[in-house]
This record gives structure tokens, sequence and C-alpha cells, in this order.
């Protein structure tokens, strides 16, 4: 596993190489559409069939399947 997150330098690193960017999310179908895209990454890698499949994603919880490997904390009243 280690060696996957070694560079062609034989350095280590978690994150892609690059600067990255933000983005304003400016409304509830925008903020959907972002989650679900993170949510599908799992899938897209081979990790998982489904999205709620992968341990370390809030997939199974959005699904409705309260027990599940990562608990997430209660949305604000």
């Amino acid at each position: 596993m280690l060696a996957r997150l070694q560079d062609c330098r034989g350095g280590f690193h978690f994150w892609q190489p690059g600067g990255g960017y933000d983005r304003n999310i400016t409304s509830d179908g925008e903020q959907f559409e972002k989650v679900e895209y993170i949510h599908q990454n799992p899938v897209r890698a081979g990790l998982a069939n489904t999205a709620a499949d992968y341990a370390y994603s809030s997939a199974a919880w959005d699904a409705g399947i309260r027990d599940g490997a990562l608990a997430m904390d209660p949305l604000p009243a």
C-alpha cells in the first residue's frame, strides 16, 4: 500500500500534486451534485460496487443505512 503513495522520485505524498482550486457552492442542487460526485469516487476507482458499499464514505448514511462503519454527526437543528 505504501508503494502507491510513492512518487517517481521516491518521495511519499498523500494528496495529488498540484494546487487545486476552490469552488463556491451557491445552491442546494449544486451541493447535492458535489456530494454525489464525491460519493461515486470509490466506485469509479473500482474500490466498491456501489457508493454505499464503501466503508469510509457517508453514502451509506445518506442512503438510510445507519449501522455502517463510519458514523455521521447529526445535522444541526
